[in-house]
């Protein structure tokens, strides 16, 4: 059974849909045969829960003066052991309708465990630090591996159908992934072998981020990995209902007053900037406005460069030092005001706590824009892996634990 369509049983189980007994079956067996397997159902469920609390809370700050459910609130969760107690006995009897089947008791049990650690690793996470925060939007490009093209002198072999498109995991998007471009992103996995150039940067290992202090960046799944050649553009809706009322306005997300964090791992072929190559993360538009970030065809040295976009043309340009051949962890602050946003980039920062603006690797006005999506733009192959949208740096920036 594949990972994705394990998590997507979990999630039905969670919701209290009906499994069949095949799945049921299959969905234990795979529980079992990895540990890494468990740690992932840990996850999903943590994730579960987390959602679920988020919305009783929204519910509670519109009906009640209660505070002690909505996140960033400093009370204690009202949530009591013997509350919870009662949860999941009324857990336990809801699955013992199927006591007829030894298989669905092995799953529940397997389940309630992992449901157990996961909200007690919740609640003391809450408890510890209420202001906890998630990524609204996620994508680790956890797929399945596509076969990989040979390398150069051999461009025209690159996919031109397929690709990521229709490839719907993550969570905070309104629709799968789509292609639109002459050629398809594809799905890499390091441990296969794979058609190396010499040349290629990306050979050495798979993205990753590690700051000065040996904090991890949390990754999971592949990645992806953009067109070789006239070129990829993979696009993908986000679900503007996830996302706080306060951020949205008429014209999308962004409204005034608001700031919003978004990161992901990054690295190319090689850092050559000739014949107008790049790969670009684009938010916003080419056409009114928008902003882009990644390797920019208009920068010269084909470092990690940022820029604003007004009616088709790259303004307020900048550049790092920091060449496109090197791995690199790219985080955005956008701030939101009446007229021109407030752009800072930080490259490869501590994930101890939220860098100082003073720090930023690069800082530009952006002209007003609002936007609904992201775009990968490629005329040059780029990976890229672990994007995410949210409120802080924290949600967008999370450690190995």
């Amino acid at each position: 059974m594949r990972e994705q369509e394990a998590l997507e049983l979990i999630d039905a189980h969670l919701d209290d849909d009906d499994l069949s007994e095949e799945q049921i079956t299959a969905l234990a067996d795979w529980l079992r045969e990895n540990p890494q397997h468990a740690q992932r159902a840990f996850h999903r469920i943590f994730l579960h829960s987390f959602l679920r609390r988020r919305l009783q809370a929204q519910r509670l700050s519109t009906s009640s003066t209660r505070t002690d459910l909505v996140p960033g609130s400093t009370i204690e969760p009202s949530v009591t052991a013997e509350q919870f107690s009662l949860q999941l006995m009324e857990n336990t009897a809801v699955a013992g309708k199927f006591t007829r089947r030894r298989s669905v008791l092995l799953l529940g049990g397997l389940l309630l465990c992992l449901a157990l650690l996961a909200w007690g690793g919740f609640m003391y996470m809450y408890s510890t630090n209420p202001t906890v925060e998630m990524a609204t939007a996620y994508d680790g490009f956890d797929y399945p591996a596509t076969s990989i093209p040979a390398p150069l002198p051999q461009p025209q072999t690159w996919p031109n159908t397929g690709g990521m498109q229709g490839l719907s995991g993550g969570i905070g998007w309104a629709e799968p992934w789509q292609e639109t471009g002459a050629k398809v992103a594809v799905i890499v996995d390091h441990t296969r072998e794979l058609n190396w150039d010499p040349k290629d940067m990306r050979k050495f290992k798979p993205l990753g981020h590690t700051d000065t202090q040996g904090r991890v960046l949390q990754t999971t799944g592949l990645q992806m990995r953009t067109a070789m050649g006239i070129r990829s553009l993979t696009s993908r809706k986000l679900d503007l209902t996830a996302f706080p009322e306060s951020m949205i306005d008429e014209s999308g997300l962004g409204k005034d007053g608001t700031v919003l964090w978004f990161s992901f791992l990054a690295q190319s072929f090689n850092s050559t900037a000739e014949n107008n190559r790049f790969t670009y993360f684009q938010i916003g538009s080419r056409e009114i406005s928008g902003f882009r970030i990644g390797k920019v065809g208009a920068a010269p040295s084909g470092n990690w460069t940022a820029t604003g976009l007004l009616t088709g043309a790259q303004v307020n340009l900048r550049s790092s030092s920091v060449p496109s051949g090197e791995m690199a962890f790219l985080v955005t602050r956008l701030e939101f005001r009446p007229g021109p946003e407030d752009a800072a980039v930080w490259i490869n920062p501590s994930l101890a706590a939220e860098p100082k603006l003073a720090e930023a690797t690069l800082r530009l006005s952006v002209p007003d824009f609002r936007f609904d999506g992201i775009t990968i733009n490629a005329n040059y192959s780029t990976d890229i892996d672990e994007i995410r949208i949210g409120p802080s740096f924290r949600a967008v920036a999370p450690s190995v634990p």
